[in-house]
């Protein structure tokens, strides 16, 4: 075991909580430093009309079985529940179509099933068919996706199905995202078996039943546990709590606050990419890509029937939303929250803040296909987090003394966050 040193862990969400608790289960002193009134970052809590709902992260990923079991290390086991409700939809400018059942990030695994020709059209199935005689190709790591998709399966099912996926899980275009950066390895089973199979493979090794969890109450209970964890370990944790400057002095670091200067042997930076080169000039800058969430409570009765499943995913250009989350059809919790009303929530990318409140209503009308008037809407909020598609850092540790987690070091969404963790050996 390493010397015991003092920490300071700038940000606490997933990934600071994380590191701070590892930290003082090996004998570190550790200090969280949060810049908000609350912890949690985009695990976090929001109330809409009257209700306790996720801010930020809705639900987990079961790939590798990472979160879940630390939801069970956290006695939270009996809190997991899978999503109900049905498939989501994809909503088209010509169309609208459930996405299909066999596939794995849109990419159609069953090309000539049903609902595939339903989504793609005769001819468009076929084209995305005949992937698997394409001969194979070596797909460089930094390959686009959308370019190697299209020579591939073609453009109708590039732009109806993976186009619609991936920028509602990066919050970027197909076109715009590296291939290892949708997965990493996909490049080398693409150049091995082509996309389909690779696709496939990817789609046997998930475990069985639902690819997302999610908690009774709100995935923000896994902060909340995560921060009692911690405290109980000596973690000391202070909100409200702005680091304005990061310096070196002798052989050791002083985080600048309004309040004063904290000191400590090293630094770990769990913020969001910007804030991070802010801080650290080591640390490569990268575009701030924002999401905004905005969450309506409706008197809809005609959602009753959940006509578009548990979700839609837009097509660019059918709305300014990219996708919507029913959630009163996804989770029965918040349908028990809100047994008279609906909760739909829409995410919208974003190159500068704006209110998006003039959008929502016709777009959530638009992607589920019911008429929703200004009247029906019992409440709105709009939440916006920053750096929402993080790409990978370089160096994990920019400077000697300072090392980067979560969204700093490129890392989104909390199955990879918590896989990172679990991976780590901070403060050994």
């Amino acid at each position: 075991m390493a010397e015991p040193r003092s920490w300071i862990v700038i940000g606490a969400g997933p990934a600071g909580l994380l590191a701070a608790r590892r930290l003082a289960a090996a004998g570190h002193e550790v200090t969280v430093l949060e810049a908000e009134d609350s912890i949690g970052g985009r695990v976090s809590r929001v109330r809409v009309d009257g209700i306790e709902l996720d801010a930020g992260a809705e639900s987990f990923a079961t790939r590798g079985g990472h979160v879940e079991r630390l939801v069970r290390e956290l006695g939270l086991e009996d809190r997991m529940v899978a999503p109900t409700g049905g498939p989501a939809w994809v909503v088209a400018p010509d169309r609208a179509y459930p996405m299909p059942a066999a596939g794995w990030l849109g990419i159609p695994t069953a090309s000539l099933a049903p609902d595939v020709v339903r989504a793609l059209g005769v001819r468009g199935a076929a084209r995305a068919a005949i992937e698997r005689w394409i001969p194979r190709e070596d797909v460089a790591p930094d390959a686009m996706l959308g370019e190697v998709a299209r020579r591939r399966l073609g453009d109708v099912a590039v732009d109806r199905l993976l186009a619609p996926v991936t920028r509602g899980i990066f919050s970027r275009p197909v076109d715009e995202l590296r291939v290892d950066a949708a997965a990493a390895g996909l490049a080398a089973e693409i150049s091995e078996m082509g996309l389909t199979r690779a696709a496939a493979r990817r789609r046997a090794k998930a475990p069985a039943g639902s690819a997302v969890l999610g908690l009774v109450g709100g995935v923000a209970g896994l902060t909340d546990a995560l921060a009692a964890d911690a405290v109980s370990r000596g973690v000391t944790i202070l909100t409200s709590t702005v680091v304005s400057s990061l310096r070196r002095k002798g052989r050791q670091w002083e985080a600048w606050t309004e309040d004063g200067r904290h000191v400590a042997d090293q630094v770990v930076v769990a913020a969001s990419r910007p804030a991070a080169a802010a801080l650290v000039p080591q640390v490569e800058r990268a575009p701030d890509r924002q999401v905004a969430l905005v969450t309506l409570s409706l008197d809809a009765p005609e959602l009753d029937a959940h006509p578009r499943g548990s979700g839609v995913l837009a097509v660019d250009g059918v709305t300014r939303a990219k996708a919507l989350t029913h959630a009163t059809a996804k989770w029965d919790w918040v349908a028990k929250a809100a047994p008279t009303r609906h909760i739909v929530r829409l995410s919208y990318a974003l190159d500068n803040a704006e209110d998006l409140a003039p959008h929502a209503v016709s777009d959530a009308s638009r992607l589920l296909g019911v008429p929703i008037a200004d009247r029906q809407v019992r409440d709105l909020v709009q939440v916006v987090w920053h750096d929402a598609a993080p790409t990978r850092a370089g160096a994990r540790e920019p400077v000697p003394g300072v090392h980067l987690v979560g969204a700093s070091a490129g890392f989104s969404g909390l199955a990879a966050i918590v896989d990172d963790d679990q991976r780590s050996s901070l403060g050994e």
